[in-house]
């Protein structure tokens, strides 16, 4: 059985996180620049995003699929397999999810700007992804 207060509080982190990034990031691109712990708050909630996204993927694949994921790449390209959430969003989010552990293991390669220009782009991934989820949900409580 899905526990819905699990998916409900890492949905709320994970649109908590965004909501914080759009924020650093709606001053625009000198004002980010401007200030390295911008980047570093920024790298920080994404870190957050990742891990309450694979939170949910890994707890919704168990439980509604039988399904055990190896690691927070394998959770959202599971996600995508199984039907959890569409293809393109799971190809988007696996990029995320490499970015999180490129911050976890060689944060120095992340250039601030690109990260800028990647959050800019994607920042709308993250309520996609809790409509989707609670699409599938929805669909096999019926």
């Amino acid at each position: 059985m899905i526990n819905k207060d699990r998916i409900a509080k890492s949905s709320t982190d994970l649109l908590n996180a965004g909501s914080d990034i759009e924020k650093m990031l709606s001053a625009g691109k000198e004002a980010f620049l401007s200030d390295r712990k911008n980047a570093l708050a920024v790298k920080y909630l994404l870190i957050e995003a990742v891990e309450a996204i694979t939170d949910i993927c890994q707890h919704v694949l168990a439980k509604a699929k039988g399904t055990v994921c190896s690691g927070y790449v394998d959770c959202i390209v599971k996600a995508g397999e199984n039907g959890l959430i569409q293809l393109p969003l799971s190809n988007k989010l696996r990029r995320l999810a490499d970015l999180r552990n490129a911050l976890i293991h060689r944060y120095w390669i992340i250039n601030d700007e690109e990260l800028f220009e990647q959050c800019s782009a994607n920042i709308n991934d993250f309520s996609d992804f809790i409509a989707q989820i609670n699409t599938f949900i929805s669909s096999i409580e019926v």
